[in-house]
C-alpha cells in the first residue's frame, strides 16, 4: 500500500489487547489478530478499512519459526484503493522459504523529478494509475540458516494519466512506462537468515542477495534488471531476556540497470524503508539506505523505540550528491506475546519539513 506522508490513524487496540496480548503458550500453533483501521490526512481524506494479522506454525516448535500471513485492504473519500494479501511460510524443519504477495491499486500520488534534492513546489506532479501486482518465492534451505532458489515477479501498470499538460509534464515527456507497461521477471534469490523470530527479532542475522531480471520473453515491455541487497542484524543488549534491550541495524541498496519503468524505479519508502518521507518522495537508477534502532520495554504490554537513519538516490548522471537524514520514535503494544506480534506506531522526520506518522503490524526490519 502506497503510504502517506502523514497519518493520523484512530484505531480499536483495547478489545485486541484484551484477547491477545496476555498469550504465554509458545506450542499454540495459530492465531489472529484483526485490526478495524481509520485513516485521515490531506492527501488521502479519510481512508477505512481492516486489517488481519495470523501466525502459525507449519512443523515442528523447536525446529521451525513461525510463519506469517497479513490481509488488508482500505479506500478513501479521495477515491484511492487498495488491498492486499502476503505470506512468509516456513515448512517443516524450514526445509523450505515460501514469500510472495498480491496486491491491487488504484491510487493516485504525487510523483517527482529524478534525483535526491527534488522541491515540492517545482518538480512535483499528480498523476493516478492502476497496478497489479503478483510475486512468489521459493527457497530451498542448504546447510544451516541459507536458502537459495528463485522469485517470479509480475506487475502490470494501467490507465496512467497526469494532472499536467504534455507541455509542463516532466512525467509525460521522460517517463518510462507512461502510459501503461507490464515488467515479469524471474530472478535467483539467495538468504540467511539466523533471526530468532521473522516478525519481530531480538537476535540474529539476515542477509539478502537478489538478482531480478525483467524480460521481454516472458511478458515485459521493457528489458531491465533490478539488483538488491538487504543486510540486517540484531543484539541483544541487556541480561533480562523477558524484557531484552535491543540494538538493530540494517543496510539496503537496491540497483536498476536498463530501460527501468518510472514507477518502479529503486525509490525512498519500499521494502518499509525511509519513515519520515513518502513512499516515492525521491526516485534514482540507484537507492541506499542505512537505518539504526533502539527497542526496549516500557510497561506491562508497552515498548518504545528510538531510530536515526540516513538515505539516498542517484542522480540522472549516477553519482550520490544528497543526503536526506531521518529520525524518530515510537511505541509498541504487544497483540501476541507468544509470536511477539506488535502494533507498530512511529513518528519520523525528514528534511524539507517532511515527517509523518506510521502504523504497521511487524516491526519495520
Amino acid at each position: 500500500m502506497k503510504r502517506a506522508l502523514t497519518t493520523i490513524i484512530c484505531i480499536w487496540v483495547f478489545t485486541t489487547l484484551n484477547v491477545f496480548a496476555q498469550s504465554d503458550s509458545t506450542t499454540k500453533r495459530f492465531s489472529i489478530t484483526p485490526l478495524p483501521i481509520i485513516v485521515s490526512d490531506p492527501f488521502m481524506g479519510l481512508g477505512f478499512g481492516a486489517l488481519a494479522n495470523a501466525n502459525f506454525l507449519t512443523g515442528n516448535v523447536h525446529s521451525t519459526r513461525y510463519s506469517n500471513a497479513q490481509v488488508y485492504a482500505m479506500k478513501t473519500t479521495n477515491g484511492q484503493l487498495a488491498a492486499q494479501i502476503n505470506h512468509t511460510i516456513f515448512t517443516n524443519n524450514e526445509k523450505y522459504f515460501i514469500q510472495g504477495k498480491i496486491q491491487y491499486l488504484d491510487w493516485p500520488e504525487n510523483v517527482f523529478a529524478l534525483g535526491g534534492n527534488t522541491s515540492r513546489e517545482n518538480d512535483i506532479e499528480r498523476i493516478s494509475y492502476k497496478a497489479l501486482e503478483f510475486e512468489e518465492r521459493i527457497m530451498r534451505k542448504f546447510g544451516k540458516n541459507n536458502f537459495v532458489g528463485v522469485q517470479y515477479r509480475l506487475y502490470n501498470c494501467w490507465n496512467v494519466s497526469s494532472n499536467q499538460v504534455d507541455s509542463i509534464s516532466f512525467y509525460s515527456k521522460n517517463a518510462t512506462g507512461k502510459q501503461s507497461f507490464t515488467s515479469s521477471s524471474l530472478g535467483l534469490h539467495f538468504i540467511h537468515d539466523s533471526r530468532d523470530n521473522v516478525q519481530n527479532a531480538f537476535k540474529g542475522n539476515y542477509a539478502e542477495v537478489a538478482i531480478n531480471p525483467n524480460l521481454k520473453e516472458l511478458g515485459s515491455t521493457q528489458y531491465w534488471t533490478n539488483i538488491r541487497v538487504d543486510l540486517r542484524t540484531y543484539k541483544i543488549l541487556n541480561s533480562n531476556l523477558q524484557h531484552p534491550q535491543i540494538l538493530a541495524a540494517r543496510v539496503l541498496y537496491e540497483q536498476a540497470i536498463g530501460d527501468v519503468p518510472y514507477m518502479l524505479m529503486p525509490m525512498f519508502g519500499r521494502y518499509y524503508t525511509t519513515r519520515g518521507y513518502v513512499q516515492g518522495r525521491y526516485r534514482g537508477n540507484s537507492f541506499v539506505s542505512t537505518e539504526l534502532e533502539y527497542r526496549a520495554h516500557i510497561w506491562k504490554a508497552i515498548g518504545g523505540v528510538m531510530f536515526a537513519g540516513a538515505h539516498a538516490v542517484s542522480e540522472t548522471d549516477g553519482t550520490y550528491q544528497y543526503i536526506n537524514p531521518t529520525a524518530g520514535a515510537g511505541v509498541r503494544i504487544m497483540l501476541n506475546k507468544s509470536q511477539r506480534t506488535n502494533l507498530r506506531v512511529d513518528y519520523a522526520i525528514g528534511k524539507q519539513n517532511e515527517g509523518g506518522l506510521y502504523l504497521q503490524v511487524t516491526e519495520a526490519f
